[in-house]
């Protein structure tokens, strides 16, 4: 396996980012259900999860800081190749959840 890790920083403190984190796994558990499952559990102000998906496996954490936000995790090799598209795809969305842009 492969590590993947992308950092990013907010202005919305831990509880408002933990907030809105949350509110984009439901949807998109909502979005793609029956297509992933997803375990996950807390560990203070970290998620660790666990993903399987396209028979792929997956497993990895998100930290919560009170100006960044830390995904870290591991690629299966055979998505080692789009490791940076990955990072950037996961970096872009990122962006978009923590954006304090009102």
């Amino acid at each position: 396996m492969k590590e993947l890790s992308v950092i990013i920083e907010h202005t919305l403190g831990i509880e408002e980012a933990i907030k809105r984190l949350n509110k984009k796994i439901e949807e998109l558990k909502s979005e793609y259900e029956g297509k992933f499952a997803l375990d996950s559990t807390w560990e203070d102000d970290s998620l660790r999860f666990r993903l399987k998906a396209a028979g792929m496996k997956t497993e990895g954490s998100v930290k919560f800081a009170d100006s960044t936000v830390t995904l870290s995790g591991k690629l299966p090799l055979t998505l080692a190749a789009f490791r940076g598209r990955i990072e950037s795809t996961l970096r872009a969305e990122l962006l978009k959840v923590l954006c304090d842009c009102d």
